[in-house]
């Protein structure tokens, strides 16, 4: 009986050894370096606080480069304007098309559709979705797409972005849903991890105007899609 006792221990920490680590990007499979990012201001800010911060915005967890953010000069992107967008890709400013054929990601993640959303229906978000992804699709057509769900907002947040009520966020993500689904590809619900029990954005994930992520807020968007793309595959 003693010695059974004394085996205790033993044996519990052998079982903890065989238990799978928490997924970090630190700890992918796929590394960030695969990974390119295409949006509006909401993208945009993984210049500044993943890119760019050296760790006085918080620590980042991982490193990006600049060409892995494919945005406009100034941040701005509206589907409505998909024939004149830029992008601003190894310090030149260029046609998106160009810009993506100059890149080549092996994945893009899509972030989009915010710019607009007080005015947009499903079928003018459809169909203009899908010319953005026809662009991609014939600029670059062996990149690995992901659509990335709209990040929420939150309950308290700058009177300019009043109109972005989490309803209407959740409603555009649905037909983010759809039209992933009807392209045959993949929909991260990154959203999950940022909202807090009510379904707004956790307050300690934005960066002051209830919007626009702050580096725990991409933290836990970098996260979520290390995550994924370690469960569905390379």
């Amino acid at each position: 009986m003693k010695k059974f006792l004394f085996n205790i221990p033993l044996l519990f920490a052998i079982l903890l050894s065989s238990l799978p680590l928490p997924v970090t990007a630190q700890q992918s499979n796929t590394p960030l370096k695969e990974v390119s990012f295409f949006g509006d201001s909401t993208t945009y800010g993984l210049i500044r606080y993943i890119v760019d911060n050296n760790g006085s915005l918080g620590t980042p967890i991982t490193q990006l480069h600049r060409d892995q953010i494919l945005v406009s000069p100034d941040g701005t992107f509206y589907l409505r304007n998909l024939p004149t967008a830029t992008v601003r890709y190894q310090n030149s400013v260029l046609k998106l098309q160009d810009a993506l054929q100059s890149a080549s990601p092996k994945i893009l993640v899509v972030t989009v559709g915010i710019n607009g959303l007080p005015t947009w229906t499903q079928e003018d978000f459809t169909e203009n979705y899908n010319r953005l992804l026809t662009l991609i699709q014939t600029a670059t057509p062996q990149t690995r797409i992901l659509l990335q769900s709209v990040y929420p907002t939150a309950k308290e947040r700058s009177p300019r972005l009043k109109a972005f009520t989490k309803d209407k966020i959740d409603r555009l993500n649905e037909w983010v849903r759809s039209v992933a689904r009807e392209n045959r590809m993949e929909y991260l619900n990154t959203a999950s991890v940022l909202k807090d029990q009510d379904g707004w954005l956790h307050p300690s994930y934005h960066n002051g105007d209830g919007m626009h992520l702050n580096t725990n807020g991409f933290n836990q968007v970098l996260n979520y899609i290390m995550g994924y793309l370690n469960q569905k595959g390379n």
